[in-house]
């Protein structure tokens, strides 16, 4: 799925988080914060894509590739399963319209934390965090904060793997990147786009980056 097929995955999610808030208004603040987060990543998502069709970016793109990967096969599969557990409330049924809907959210709020160990609300923090990140290695050369880099990064990737089990027949079918490369590929993605020098992380060295040589097919 393009980075643009998945903003406006968010934005439907949104959307569909919206239809929550007047049947089951108790929960209104935390329908709240997850359609904020969700407009958030799809406008961060949107700010990628727009930077790919640069050709100032282009290079730079490469040497963020892998995270962007990780990070938008992630959003997908979380989008995926939101919309999926939505599909629960077109069922027909003998419950009332908000019994329906707080069966629902406990159903959404509990698949997510037991997936993670948090809440959806705080997972999609993380994604748009570093989001903003991987918009900052490309506007400005080096990300917003490097500790916070690489934090995000590390809680983006064992999200992604925690859903991997899901994915993992998936990526036999695609040309994008091989699962033990992706793997591979981890801990190598660390040089500063526009000088291939690495970013200094205080307490935790210098790390080297294998260099994508093509993203052309990727999007």
């Amino acid at each position: 799925m393009a980075l643009i097929a998945v903003a406006e995955s968010a934005r439907e999610v949104a959307v569909g988080f919206n239809k929550f808030l007047d049947p089951v208004p108790e929960i209104s603040t935390e329908i709240t914060a997850l359609m904020s987060e969700c407009y958030a990543i799809s406008s961060e998502l949107q700010k990628l894509d727009n930077a790919k069709e640069d050709q100032r970016y282009y290079h730079d793109y490469n040497y963020i590739y892998t995270d962007v990967l990780c990070v938008r096969q992630s959003l997908e599969c979380t989008f995926d399963d939101i919309i999926r557990l939505f599909g629960a409330l077109g069922r027909p049924g003998h419950i009332s319209r908000r019994a329906a809907y707080h069966q629902v959210w406990r159903e959404i709020d509990s698949h997510f934390y037991q997936e993670s160990g948090f809440p959806l609300c705080k997972r999609l923090e993380y994604n748009r965090l570093f989001l903003k990140q991987l918009n900052s290695i490309l506007n400005d050369g080096r990300p917003l904060d490097l500790e916070d880099f690489y934090d995000l990064r590390d809680r983006t990737d064992e999200i992604f793997y925690g859903q991997e089990s899901r994915l993992d027949s998936a990526f036999n079918h695609l040309s994008l990147i091989d699962p033990e490369v992706f793997r591979k590929e981890k801990a190598t993605r660390t040089l500063h786009p526009s000088t291939g020098t690495p970013f200094l992380v205080p307490g935790r060295g210098t790390k080297a980056r294998t260099r994508v040589t093509s993203v052309a097919t990727w999007f």
